[in-house]
This record gives structure tokens, C-alpha cells and sequence, in this order.
């Protein structure tokens, strides 16, 4: 009886398989790099063209998309020659191939000619400098308040388009 104990321990020992406990990650991505409480700043010929913190930072550069997710007090500063404007949201994701950059959860620009625009969802163009959305959004300046549910235009808000508008504009002759 114990030899039957003992090859029957041996035989339960032989055929345990253990490729079941190994754990593939074949769909999941995974970052090439994480940043916490980060701070990024983009020069071009030594000149400081934008500066992008938040809480975390995800780089994805090494997948098929190349694309950054940025997620809690996402701030992105723009430099131009005569204006700065900063973005705040609470999420953004930046796919670096097409040069977009989406923006969602309490979108706030505000530039320093104090133009300020608000909305759940902003997307923006780098490239093009253009941004748009689908969604409602309330934009303010010196003399302006226009609340609508669709956006689209410049960088500085020259040429700007809206679906469905109120609030107030001042047209000039």
C-alpha cells in the first residue's frame, strides 16, 4: 500500500502542467516609460516652444499608435511670439504621428490677452494649430461671451466657427 502511495504521488507530481499558470500579456500594452509628478519642456533652437506637467505621464512611443496619455492637473503652456496660452484639463492624449492632442474633463484655456474658453472636450490640431469640438463649450474675451455646442477654429480664436450659439458677440462695421 505505501508503494501505491508513492507512485500514485509520482504519477499526480508527472502530470501537473504548469503552462497554465504562466500569464501572457499579448493584448495589453505596455508603456516604454511612467513619469509621476513630471515636467516636460519642448525647445526648438534653444527656445522654450511649449512646457506640458501633470501628475502622471504614460509613454506609448513604442506602440503602432506613438502616442502619451496624461492623466490629473494636465497643464500644456504654448509660447508664440506675442501670446501664451495654457491648457489645463484633467486627461490628455497626444498621438505624435498625426499631431494631435486630445483634451478632456474641465478644459480651461486661457491665453494672455485674457481669452479664456471652457469645455469638457477639446481637440487641437498642432500641425494646423486649429482646435474644435463637438461638445458645449463657453468662450469669453474683453467683449465677447458665446456659449455653443459646436467649436472650430484658430489657435486664436480669429476665425471661429459655432453650431447652435448664445450669449453675446460684438460685431464691428
Amino acid at each position: 500500500m505505501k508503494h501505491f502511495y508513492n507512485f500514485f504521488t509520482f504519477f499526480l507530481i508527472l502530470s501537473c502542467d504548469t503552462d497554465n499558470t504562466i500569464v501572457k500579456y499579448q493584448n495589453e500594452k505596455i508603456p516604454l516609460s511612467i513619469a509621476q509628478d513630471f515636467k516636460m519642456e519642448y525647445t526648438d533652437s534653444t527656445i522654450t516652444k511649449s512646457i506640458v506637467s501633470g501628475k502622471y505621464h504614460y509613454d506609448f512611443t513604442n506602440d503602432r499608435l506613438n502616442y502619451s496619455e496624461f492623466f490629473d492637473n494636465v497643464e500644456l503652456t504654448i509660447y508664440d511670439k506675442n501670446k501664451v496660452s495654457i491648457i489645463n484639463s484633467d486627461y490628455a492624449i497626444v498621438f505624435n504621428n498625426y499631431k494631435f492632442i486630445e483634451f478632456s474633463g474641465n478644459v480651461n484655456i486661457k491665453t494672455s490677452e485674457n481669452e479664456i474658453l471652457k469645455s469638457n472636450k477639446i481637440y487641437y490640431d498642432t500641425e494646423n494649430e486649429w482646435l474644435f469640438t463637438e461638445e458645449e463649450f463657453e468662450y469669453i474675451d474683453e467683449s465677447n461671451k458665446i456659449i455653443a455646442n459646436r467649436l472650430d477654429s484658430n489657435r486664436d480664436f480669429t476665425d471661429l466657427v459655432t453650431g447652435s450659439l448664445t450669449g453675446t458677440i460684438n460685431i464691428s462695421d
